[in-house]
C-alpha cells in the first residue's frame, strides 16, 4: 500500500514536497490527513482473481422447495388428465338406447320428483313433458308421439292408467283408453307413487306427509311436522324426508321410530344402503345410523342423485359424475358460456336441461355418462321449469 497525503480543508492531494495547498491555499504546517487507498500493481492485474463460487443445491432449503413444487406438478397433471371428460360438442350424436328391463331405480326417480322431475322411463318408453306436452319416445328416442297435452310432474303409469301432478299441485289419474279424468289429491307436493300406495306432502294439512291406500280408497297421516324432499324405502319400511329446520329425518311408516340422521341438509339422494346429502362442507355420505364422511368438497352444489351406481351433482353451471366414495371425478357437463342447468336421472343416462344467459329457451339433451349427448328439443321456457330453474 502506499500512502497519499491530501489537504485536510479540501481534500486535494498534494505531492510530497508541497507545504502549501495548491487549490484553497491551506498551509500544510502538521501532519496531513492520510486516506489509504489499494494501489493495484501491475503484477496484481496480470493475475486472475478467483472467487470461490456458492451452489445453491448445496441448500437444503432450496432442494426441499424443489421436491414440494415437483410433487405438486405431478398431481396436478396426473389430476387434469384423469378428471375430465372432454365434453362432446356434437349435439346430434346418437347414444345408446334405453334398456327397456332397467327402468329409473325408484330412488333416483323419487329424487327427480323432489325436484319436480318431468321424465319417465319403463318398459313402454321414454316420456318427457315438453314445453306443455307430454311426450313418449321409444328405447331408442325415435318415433316420437303426443301422450298429453298437459303440463305436469311427478308423471308415472300403470296398465290402465297415467298419473301426474298438474301445474296447479292437484294429483290426477287418467284412463287410457277412456281419457276419463280422476282428482286423487288436492294442494299436494313430493308425490311419489308406489304400487297401489301414493306418498305425499298434504299443503292443507301443515305440510305433513299422508298416505293414500287406492285399492281400499283411505287415506292416513304419519307424522306432524313440516316435510320436504320425500323418499320411501319399502323395504326397509322407512320414509326420508328434509323438515323446516334443514334436519334430514327417518321415520318408520307409522310414525315412529324418528331418528335425525344430519343437520344442515339443503338436498339429498339415497340408494337403499346410504343416503348422499348437500351441505355447506359438500357431499356428505351418511349410513342410517347417521354415522357421516363428507366425500367431495365443494360448498356450491345445488343437486345430486344416483345413476348406474355412480353419484351425479351439479354446480351452478358444471355437472360432476364420481363413484360412492367420492373418488375418481370427472367433469360431465359445463355450461362455457353463462346461462344454468340442472339434470334428471333417466335409466342409466341423464336428461340435462338447459336454460340459456337471457332466461328465453330451455334446451334437452340425453347425456351418457362417458359424455355423449343427443338433442332431444329446443323450446321456448315453459311454466314448469325444475328444482333450479
Amino acid at each position: 500500500m502506499e500512502e497519499i497525503k491530501r489537504c485536510k480543508k479540501c481534500g486535494t492531494r498534494l505531492l510530497e514536497h508541497e507545504k502549501r495547498c495548491p487549490v484553497c491555499g491551506v498551509e500544510v504546517t502538521s501532519r496531513p490527513s492520510v486516506v489509504v487507498e489499494p494501489i493495484i500493481t501491475e503484477a496484481l492485474k496480470s493475475e486472475a482473481v478467483i472467487v470461490p463460487e456458492k451452489s445453491y443445491w448445496a441448500d437444503k432449503r432450496i432442494w426441499a422447495v424443489f421436491i414440494v413444487l415437483v410433487t405438486v406438478t405431478t398431481l396436478m397433471k396426473n389430476y387434469l388428465i384423469s378428471s375430465s371428460i372432454e365434453p362432446n360438442d356434437n349435439k346430434n350424436e346418437v347414444v345408446e338406447k334405453f334398456d327397456p328391463v332397467t327402468n329409473t331405480n325408484e330412488y333416483s326417480q323419487a329424487t327427480n320428483i323432489n325436484a319436480l322431475g318431468i321424465t319417465y322411463v319403463n318398459e313402454n318408453g321414454f316420456y318427457i313433458m315438453l314445453n306443455g306436452e307430454l311426450f313418449r319416445y321409444n328405447h331408442d328416442l325415435s318415433n316420437r308421439v303426443v301422450v298429453m297435452e298437459t303440463y305436469l310432474t311427478a308423471f308415472s303409469e300403470d296398465d290402465e292408467n297415467y298419473y301426474y301432478l298438474d301445474k296447479s299441485n292437484n294429483y290426477l289419474r287418467v284412463n287410457k283408453e277412456t281419457q276419463a279424468t280422476e282428482l286423487l289429491l288436492e294442494n299436494v307436493f313430493y308425490v311419489h307413487k308406489l304400487k297401489d300406495r301414493i306418498y305425499y306432502q298434504n299443503d292443507g294439512d301443515s305440510e305433513t306427509i299422508h298416505c293414500l291406500e287406492l285399492k281400499a280408497d283411505e287415506d292416513h297421516k304419519i307424522n306432524d311436522e313440516v316435510s320436504y324432499n320425500i323418499i320411501v324405502d319399502e323395504i326397509k319400511e322407512r320414509i326420508f324426508y328434509t323438515n323446516s329446520s334443514n334436519e334430514l329425518i327417518s321415520i318408520a311408516f307409522d310414525g315412529g321410530s324418528r331418528k335425525v340422521i344430519a343437520s344442515e341438509t339443503s338436498f339429498y339422494s339415497y340408494d337403499g344402503d346410504f343416503l348422499y346429502y348437500l351441505s355447506s362442507d359438500g357431499l356428505i355420505k351418511v349410513n342410517l345410523d347417521g354415522d357421516s364422511e363428507v366425500i367431495y368438497e365443494n360448498s356450491s352444489l345445488q343437486l345430486v342423485n344416483i345413476v348406474d351406481q355412480k353419484i351425479v351433482v351439479k354446480d351452478r353451471n358444471t355437472i360432476y359424475v364420481m363413484d360412492k366414495d367420492g373418488k375418481d371425478v370427472n367433469k360431465l357437463y359445463t355450461m362455457e358460456t353463462g346461462g344454468s342447468i340442472t339434470f334428471e336421472v333417466v335409466g342409466d343416462k341423464l336428461l340435462v336441461l338447459t336454460k340459456s344467459i337471457n332466461e328465453q329457451r330451455l334446451s334437452y339433451e340425453i347425456v351418457t355418462l362417458n359424455g355423449k349427448r343427443q338433442l332431444l328439443s329446443s323450446e321456448e321456457q315453459s311454466i314448469i321449469k325444475g328444482k333450479e330453474f
